[in-house]
């Protein structure tokens, strides 16, 4: 049930029958405790304390238990999750009758952790519950173990093992429960069951004292995906913060992600009030993605359906996102901004029109999206491209990467295989560079090429170390904050879009295409135009020397395609301008008009 009196957005606290049920469970306790204490309670006759104590956590537990079964019936996230819970206590109950043997007790144990286990399931994204949850676990298998020696393998007593035993099950119970506690208290359902947030807020807004969390519109920055995509966003996320501190914005990721975001913030922009939450990643990726691959984003999407459920707009740069739509409340706003401007078919695909609102870099993309019907009037903005803002406060700064005065190649193959140069001719191209007495390369591949870039992957290219002219970087942070497509003179690539951020400041471009594609007439392949294109790599100094000497009669083409493709984009406004545009569109959401 709701309470009329918080809009809807808090589970009901009048006594249900699962609230009086708790009363009554706890009642039934404390009767418990005390007849325990007055030496009357026949049901505890001869039990040792750690057992009374175990038995009275177990009631405190299934009726909490209950009770949120009953008290979340409305909100089918979570409903399911709890009756799992009860079977769970109510497992562990049944197994602790008197003389059970351990082979038909530690079995129910065993299946009532994996109920608990899901019953907290949609609420890891709190990281201390699931380390209540492994700690209790951790407990019950001692536990059981010491039951196992005690009784199958040793005979007589033995008052030590029977104590670690009772003990183990103590404390076990003792974390499940306070994770079920947790679980309550992080308040993650009643975020999720909230529908007029956004109405209440813009009644509210710029209101005294209008401070209440649950009337603040909630906007998520999601990163679930490589560290590449960070900085497309995180400009906005911090313009957001900055400007609008009515809302509450959070960065959401990886552990890795949030450390990146944190550093990036801390060195360009300093303190912001920003929310900072790592997601629960599922034991499923972690077996199949040990390598720290990002792996499968719907399954970590998946199990943090509660957390982004508690949502007004959910702030992505990527496409997987949209399977939110299968999963969350019909009011989450998905909003998706760009992580790069170049010209492939999946700049273009289907799939943008079922966002609700884009954040695209310059008329290129309107104008396609709209004769596309992918995008309406009213539901985009154009001019947001919000990796320059933190570039544009450095200055086009170039760090010097190398102790020579060469000219610098910047060679960045594409990662997928159809498309890239790297699988034909890659090792070809590094071993052409190995032996240049004329030019540095830089090895700096698209980041999913070798995602993730373990050691073992670094050794494939050892015999390149002994060269100093030669950088190899398969997906560092230098990887991805343009200290490459700043520092380098020469650019050499396939599909990638780095070539719209290296010629942010237009220079030589040369473009690798082994696989003899019909380019000249596709659209997809219009930055093909911006430079010499090579279909052969046998004399690729000649082909690098002729792309320096014939750039005067690209440079205007190039500023042209700058122009059309980022040409909206003011220096530094990006994330103002993007932070701005959300909340405009959010406005309208509230209103009634989006």
């Amino acid at each position: 049930m709701m309470t009329g009196g918080r809009g809807g957005c808090r589970s009901g606290w009048a006594l249900s029958p699962g609230q009086r049920l708790l009363i009554g469970a706890a009642l039934y306790a404390l009767a418990m405790i005390v007849a325990r204490l007055s030496g009357s309670a026949l049901i505890w006759y001869g039990a040792s304390p750690l057992e009374v104590l175990g038995d009275l956590v177990l009631l405190l537990g299934l009726a909490f238990a209950v009770f949120q079964a009953f008290s979340k019936g409305g909100n089918p996230l979570v409903r399911d999750h709890w009756f799992m819970g009860c079977a769970g206590m109510l497992l562990i109950g049944g197994g602790e009758i008197e003389h059970a043997d351990f082979w038909i007790v530690i079995p129910a144990w065993a299946i009532a952790a994996g109920l608990l286990f899901r019953c907290v399931l949609p609420y890891l994204t709190e990281s201390l519950i699931e380390k209540l949850m492994w700690a209790g676990a951790a407990a019950q298998i001692t536990a059981h173990v010491a039951w196992i020696v005690k009784d199958g393998f040793l005979d007589g007593p033995h008052p030590g093992l029977q104590r670690v035993t009772e003990s183990g099950e103590l404390v076990a119970l003792l974390a499940y429960g306070l994770s079920m506690l947790l679980a309550r208290l992080s308040h993650l359902d009643d975020q999720a069951i909230c529908r007029d947030r956004l109405q209440r807020w813009a009644k509210t807004a710029g209101t005294p004292g209008s401070g209440d969390p649950l009337v603040r519109p909630r906007i998520c920055f999601s990163y679930i995906a490589q560290i590449h995509q960070i900085l497309h966003s995180l400009p906005i996320a911090v313009a957001m913060a900055q400007r609008y501190p009515d809302l509450e914005v959070h960065i959401v990721g990886s552990r890795q992600n949030l450390q990146f975001a944190r550093r990036l913030i801390r060195e360009r922009v300093g303190p912001v009030a920003l929310h900072f939450d790592q997601l629960y990643r599922p034991w499923s990726a972690w077996t199949r993605h040990r390598d720290g691959a990002v792996g499968s984003k719907k399954r970590v999407l998946r199990a943090n359906r509660l957390y982004f459920s508690g949502f007004d707009a959910i702030v992505t740069t990527e496409r997987t996102s949209l399977y939110l739509r299968q999963l969350c409340p019909a009011r989450l706003k998905l909003i998706r901004t760009k992580h790069g401007a170049g010209d492939r078919a999946v700049a273009f695909a289907p799939e943008l029109a079922l966002f609700d609102f884009l954040l695209l870099p310059g008329e290129k993309e309107a104008r396609r999206l709209l004769e596309l019907g992918y995008a309406k009037p009213g539901r985009f903005v154009s001019g947001i491209y919000a990796k320059l803002d933190w570039i544009a406060r450095q200055n086009g700064e170039r760090r010097r990467l190398f102790d020579n005065d060469r000219p610098t190649v910047l060679y960045s193959p594409h990662f997928e295989e159809s498309l890239s140069s790297w699988p034909l001719i890659g090792r070809q191209v590094l071993d052409h560079f190995a032996r240049s007495t004329t030019y540095n390369l830089i090895f700096a591949p698209h980041i999913r090429l070798f995602d993730a870039p373990t050691p073992a992957k670094y050794e494939a290219f050892r015999e390149y170390r002994k060269y100093p002219h030669m950088h190899i970087d398969l997906g560092s942070d230098r990887s991805v904050d343009m200290t490459y497509t700043l520092a380098a003179d020469i650019y050499l690539g396939d599909v990638s879009s780095q070539v719209v951020e290296f010629l942010t400041r237009p220079r030589p471009c040369l473009f690798l295409n082994p696989r003899k594609v019909a380019w000249q007439e596709d659209l997809h392949y219009r930055f093909w135009h911006l430079g010499p294109v090579l279909t052969e790599i046998d004399d690729l100094e000649a082909a690098i020397d002729g792309a320096v000497r014939s750039h005067r009669d690209f440079e205007q083409r190039q500023r042209d395609y700058l122009r059309d493709t980022l040409g909206l984009v003011e220096s530094g406004q990006s994330g103002a301008r993007g932070a701005e545009a959300i909340v405009g569109y959010l406005g309208k959401v509230a209103a009634g008009e989006g």
